[in-house]
């Protein structure tokens, strides 16, 4: 009923239907083009993407006084159903692989050392592909990892006035090709200034 309405109003007036028409057209037009845009897109050949040689990349942070958390890295080597088994101290700690992401919370009270490896599960199986092993230190801090830094010794600018340096911007890469990330830390002189 409301088309019928609608087609007798509009027919009464040939230029309201011809815009009618037009506006037709360029709505059809515009579905057409949105339609087409999101389904396009590139077609990657994922096995051809060249990808970082990078280690397992295991780590273990004393999260309180009785609980150690290991991370460590999925590859995209990895098979999608691979889960992982957690060792402390060549003893294995998890009764069932890990399969439901990359970390674990060992309960550890021990303020010894420990050393923590991560062995990838296959269909069941462990196999060697990128095992990797992290060792806590004796009395680790909790909450954070303590990364040794050598400082650049302090200077004497021409003037005679003496400077420092301190930490200041990072970044992170596998420089020289070992598999494992290496920070490239910027030292800031203390008297530099900003030339903004």
């Amino acid at each position: 009923m409301l088309l019928g309405l609608f087609e007798k109003q509009y027919s009464r007036n040939p230029r309201t239907e011809k815009d009618m028409r037009k506006h037709l057209y360029y709505l059809i037009a515009s579905m057409l083009i949105i339609t087409i845009s999101l389904n396009a897109r590139t077609n990657y050949n994922y096995k051809k993407l060249q990808r970082e040689n990078l280690g397992r990349g295991v780590v273990a942070i004393r999260k309180d006084a009785s609980t150690v958390t290991i991370s460590w890295r999925y590859l995209s080597s990895d098979p999608m159903d691979t889960e992982f088994n957690v060792y402390r101290n060549g003893e294995k700690i998890t009764s069932q692989p890990v399969s439901t992401g990359t970390l674990y919370n060992d309960a550890y009270t021990s303020r010894n050392a420990a050393t923590y490896e991560v062995r990838p599960v296959v269909k069941g199986k462990e196999t060697n592909h990128k095992n990797g092993r992290y060792t806590l230190p004796a009395n680790a801090p909790t909450g954070y990892i303590r990364i040794p830094m050598n400082k650049p010794a302090n200077g004497v600018t021409p003037a005679g006035d003496t400077y420092t340096y301190s930490p200041n911007d990072a970044s992170i890469g596998d420089i020289d090709g070992d598999g494992e990330y290496e920070i490239i830390l910027k030292w800031d002189p203390s008297n530099s200034h900003d030339n903004a």
